[in-house]
């Protein structure tokens, strides 16, 4: 028993490795290539492992492609999450700059992040699983925010960091969509219009935490 168990378990670590090398290898190949240039196919050959034995992880490319998107979204959501460093002469709104400026490097860094969730062949699947992390983004800028300053309470903050969020991939998407990259410009843009519409909600000014309450998460 304890033979087969073991067996068990050598084959699926074996399996997850696989899977990963997959994941890793569409995002290495959307750094050079348009997703629909690639297949299946291409993906198995550049990580070296049989177009048949693919198959058991994953029915085609589109759904490679959304395993990967949900990995961009957790490197994304833990690049954003980590602490911000604010100083006596920042206001609250600076950690949104800062945001802004992390979500930015972390896409100039991949092509291939930027070509799948910012490009104009991003399946529907990828998109709607991409805006449900929108609203997880939502939640670390608020959570980032409460550790330093007092943020209002009010009716649909959740809601209104959300459309911060996605007023800021819209930025994001056009200036892919024209330059193939986030220009500094359309960044600085992005940061102008999500600012405007919070101070829409909340006072530009926010009374400061004398200490945030650890120095783990945001």
């Amino acid at each position: 028993m304890k033979t087969a168990e073991k067996a068990r378990s050598v084959t699926q670590a074996r399996g997850r490795e696989r899977r990963q090398r997959l994941i890793e290898s569409a995002r290495t190949l959307l750094d050079v290539h348009r997703m629909d240039e690639l297949s299946l196919a291409d993906i198995a050959s550049h990580a070296g492992i049989p177009t048949g034995s693919a198959y058991h992880f994953f029915p085609n490319v589109t759904a490679v492609y959304q395993a990967l998107g949900e990995r961009f979204s957790e490197e994304l959501d833990a690049e954003l999450a980590k602490p911000y460093q604010i100083s006596l002469d920042d206001d609250w709104l600076s950690i949104i700059d800062e945001a802004i400026d992390r979500a930015h490097r972390f896409y100039e860094a991949s092509a291939g992040y930027r070509q799948l969730i910012l490009g104009s062949r991003v399946p529907a699947d990828i998109k709607l699983s991409d805006r449900l992390n929108d609203e997880v983004i939502g939640q670390i800028l608020i959570s980032a925010i409460n550790r330093h300053f007092y943020l209002p309470e009010i009716p649909r903050a959740n809601e209104i960091f959300f459309h911060v969020v996605e007023i800021i991939d819209l930025f994001f998407t056009l200036s892919v969509l024209r330059s193939d990259e986030i220009t500094q410009p359309m960044s600085l843009e992005a940061g102008r219009a999500a600012k405007a519409y919070l101070l829409t909600y909340f006072p530009s000014v926010l009374t400061r935490r004398e200490a945030p309450e650890s120095t783990e998460g945001c």
